[in-house]
């Protein structure tokens, strides 16, 4: 059942097998397949249905630095599905290079193989209603021909990201959540502290409207909240225990690690129209799916670099000079869409006309002349979209515009290296709730950058050898990149990473907090290193492997 906590009349101590905090993806499908077990869980949730402004304000932090990693309140969600309300839907599995250990980067080393965690891939691939696990072109649709049949051994071009409806576990599991007999739901259920007796972990407390307090009792305690506010709960509950909770005080919070995004170069395809190779396209089993450009874990290796992909993408939306009336027309429209989008849209605009001069309404006014000149090819455009996109149940991602030169930005995401320093922290001020809020203090080496560029040009020699595309990396854009603060998205990872012994982590290999039995650690701050994938459907396998964990041991 679901129960609204603000109004249900809860009692004092509620008693149940396994307390699961945040029900987000990790959290929903791990209180599903407890209850499918046969355990009694209570799966809490700070938010509601629904986005709620106040409510999303618990996860503004007090202080961000740099200024290019986003807002602590951006690309989360307080709600029930948490985040996966609001993400696109992109499943890619982890390589084994991104488990093994790299000497080159000393912290990046996990206590599981990645055998451990693929055996469980094809399930998660179907919890997130992604198709089957196949990343191969080729297996996910045989007429796929090759992308660039001309690079060597230092690029894989055949590989695929899948892309889920996108699904909204808040949504899609409701009803199975409602109906489960063994399964209750809190939602407006903020934890403020996870209770132990020292060594053994006993249940969370909850803080509810009018300064009541609701003990959850149970043996086993699994805190799947996401990269902060894990690291966030375990350090407040560190600072009430006193004996400690764990090694909290030593390690929570540090290795915090996000992915290194960016436009990093160009690409030229010859003929123009080979772009087609790397658009979006239907597997058999129907799901969106698009190749990449990856750096190859031979070159990886060989050259002592970070796993990295690239993408052909569209000029940037913000920049008018792109004369394109979609991506104007997207411009024009940032109002209507995800309110952190359109922030972050505005960002960029204020950074463009400091570059470029001009006023507000320049700006404005030739975006509009762009819409005004190119209306037949934007409605032709928005018929498309509104079939594809609007109505359609699974929806397309995004979009590739075709530039009639064939020429593209690459679009880079990379892994950044385990950073010791790297660390989400509690401040000083609080919320509405009396919790201290998180202060943010990412690490971005200039060591990162440079395997990025690093990365780009083996890719680059790789297939400007084949003569099907071109890939062009100034060095004006790698000494930008190199200067300047690389922009961070929302993927939050390794606050409390697992490890195999608490000298280099917070967990030990089935997710269990050192020091403190019976209390677990779901979800991306969990993992050591952060590959270049997004996190969603690793973070499903390991959840699936902490659940088996739990139904053989508990």
């Amino acid at each position: 059942m679901i129960i609204d906590a603000r109004r249900a009349g809860l009692p004092d101590r509620i008693e149940a097998d396994l307390v699961i905090v945040g029900a987000g993806p990790a959290g929903i499908t791990l209180a599903l397949a407890m209850q499918d077990a046969g355990r009694d869980v209570v799966l809490v949730e700070a938010g509601g249905d629904r986005f709620d402004k106040a409510g999303q304000d618990m996860l503004r932090a007090q202080s961000v630095s740099p200024s290019a990693h986003s807002p602590g309140e951006m690309y989360r969600r307080r709600q029930l599905g948490g985040t996966s309300a609001v993400w696109g839907g992109r499943c890619i599995p982890f390589d084994p290079i991104d488990m093994e250990h790299r000497p080159w980067m000393p912290h990046a080393r996990w206590p599981i193989t990645h055998a451990e965690v693929a055996c469980f891939y094809p399930q998660a691939m179907a919890l997130a209603e992604a198709g089957a696990p196949d990343v191969d072109a080729a297996a996910a649709d045989p007429s796929q021909p090759p992308a660039l049949p001309g690079s060597d051994d230092d690029v894989v071009t055949d590989r695929i990201e899948r892309f889920s409806h996108p699904t909204d576990f808040g949504g899609w599991y409701r009803r199975q959540m409602a109906q489960a007999p063994r399964l209750r739901v809190l939602t407006h259920a903020p934890v403020e502290q996870i209770l132990t007796d020292g060594a053994q972990a006993t249940g969370v407390r909850l803080r509810l409207p009018g300064d009541a307090r609701v003990t959850v009792a149970a043996p086993c305690v699994v805190v799947a909240a996401g990269g902060i506010e894990t690291a966030r709960l375990l350090l407040a509950s560190d600072e009430v225990h006193p004996a400690g909770l764990g090694n909290a005080r030593d390690l929570v919070g540090r290795f915090y690690q996000c992915h290194l995004e960016g436009t990093l170069g160009t690409i030229a395809f010859h003929p123009p129209a080979g772009h087609a190779a790397f658009d979006y396209f239907r597997s058999r089993d129907g799901v969106y799916c698009r190749r990449y450009l990856w750096l190859s874990p031979t070159a990886q290796r060989r050259e002592r670099l970070a796993g990295m992909v690239l993408r052909p993408a569209h000029p940037s939306i913000v920049d008018p000079v792109h004369r394109h009336p979609v991506l104007s027309a997207m411009y024009l429209a940032k109002s209507m869409i995800v309110p952190e989008y359109a922030r972050k849209m505005t960002a960029l605009e204020h950074d463009e006309r400091a570059r470029r001069g001009g006023s507000a309404a320049a700006f404005h006014a030739a975006h509009l002349r762009n819409v005004a000149l190119g209306a037949p090819r934007l409605a032709r455009f928005g018929v498309d979209w509104t079939r594809r996109r609007i109505l359609a149940r699974r929806k397309l991602p995004s979009v590739l515009l075709a530039d009639p030169a064939g020429i593209y930005p690459l679009d880079l995401n990379g892994e950044q290296e385990p950073h010791h320093d790297s660390r989400v922290m509690l401040g000083h001020e609080r919320d509405a709730l009396g919790m201290r809020r998180a202060v943010i203090d990412w690490r971005c080496t200039a060591a990162d950058r440079a395997r990025m560029i690093a990365g780009v040009r083996v890719i680059a020699a790789a297939v400007n050898c084949g003569g099907d595309a071109t890939i062009t990396l100034t060095d004006e854009q790698a000494q930008a990149w190199s200067d300047h603060p690389v922009p961070v998205g929302g993927h939050h990872i390794g606050t409390a990473r697992m490890a195999d012994d608490p000298s280099e982590g917070v967990c030990d290999r089935d997710a269990q907090v050192f020091g403190t039995r019976g209390l677990y650690i779901a979800g991306a701050a969990a993992f050591p290193t952060s590959s270049f994938a997004n996190p969603t459907l690793t973070l499903l396998a390991l959840t699936l492997r902490l659940a088996e964990h739990l139904r053989r041991t508990g």
